[in-house]
């Protein structure tokens, strides 16, 4: 089934989106989606605050490594649909996530939420 990778700076409004996105698609006519998964921090590495997630390069790997498995095990999951909800910036890592979701014959998307920069640095 089809997954989705979010993208964009802290304070974009990643979450937001994609509660958004798994209310819609479980509320969906089709029906076509019965499960939803967000990937994040806090569902990858749930020992760990965000900021701890990402406080030295050695977290920010481990943390990286973390979302990824955490993707891995449910994508291509029967109508269930993944939404990694994380910085994901670097481009390298996006495409590990691309061929993982390739690899269990689904559909792959990447979402850039972009915000002015003004408006994150009030919400940061």
């Amino acid at each position: 089934m089809p997954s989705l990778i979010l993208t964009g700076h802290a304070c974009t409004g990643k979450t937001t989106f994609a509660k958004l996105l798994r209310e819609r698609a479980l509320n969906h006519k089709s029906k076509l989606i019965q499960n939803v998964f967000i990937v994040n921090e806090q569902s990858a590495r749930p020992d760990k605050t965000l900021r701890e997630c990402y406080s030295t390069s050695t977290e920010e790997k481990l943390t990286r490594s973390a979302l990824k498995n955490e993707f891995d095990m449910h994508v291509g999951k029967e109508k269930t649909l993944v939404v990694l909800d994380s910085m994901n910036y670097i481009k390298g890592f996006r495409y590990e996530l691309h061929c993982i979701s390739k690899a269990s014959g689904g559909k792959h998307g990447v979402i850039w939420l972009i915000c002015n920069e003004e408006v994150a640095k009030k919400v940061e």
